[in-house]
């Protein structure tokens, strides 16, 4: 708990590379200078969140993280923010995501379709235990 407690700011973190754009900022592999553990850093861009509605959801994903104890969920460490951008700085779980591994196969066997289905519904599963709508 008190890791979460702690004030942080960017200063704070040395940047390795980027490793995931999204729809409001992009994810960094990021080292903490003073530990020199590695996260994952996902920057939120306030004004792009504000343009698109998006508030309640951004609020709902930094929720979850915080709430979750979950192997399903990645752990929230830190979160952020200065006048621009909203920061999480999340577990780092090395592999990529789904839609990534999906780009890279072309189409799933059905064995690998069953084993990556099953492991949603187990993590969605988690997100509706904490009494949340995964959307």
């Amino acid at each position: 708990m008190r890791l979460r407690r702690t004030r942080l700011g960017l200063d704070d973190f040395h940047t390795i590379r980027v490793i995931g754009k999204g729809a409001f900022g992009e994810v960094r592999l990021v080292q903490k200078i003073d530990t020199g553990k590695i996260y994952a850093m996902k920057t939120i861009l306030k004004t792009d969140a504000i343009k698109k509605e998006q508030l309640a959801h951004v609020r709902s994903e930094r929720d979850v993280l915080a709430e979750s104890d979950s192997v399903w969920i990645c752990s929230l460490y830190y979160s952020f923010q200065d006048r621009g951008y909203l920061y999480l700085i999340m577990e780092f779980l090395p592999g990529g995501d789904l839609m990534s591994l999906l780009i890279k196969e072309d189409t799933f066997s059905e064995n690998m379709t069953r084993f990556y289905m099953a492991e949603c519904v187990l993590a969605i599963e988690a997100v509706h235990k904490l009494g949340f709508i995964h959307r």
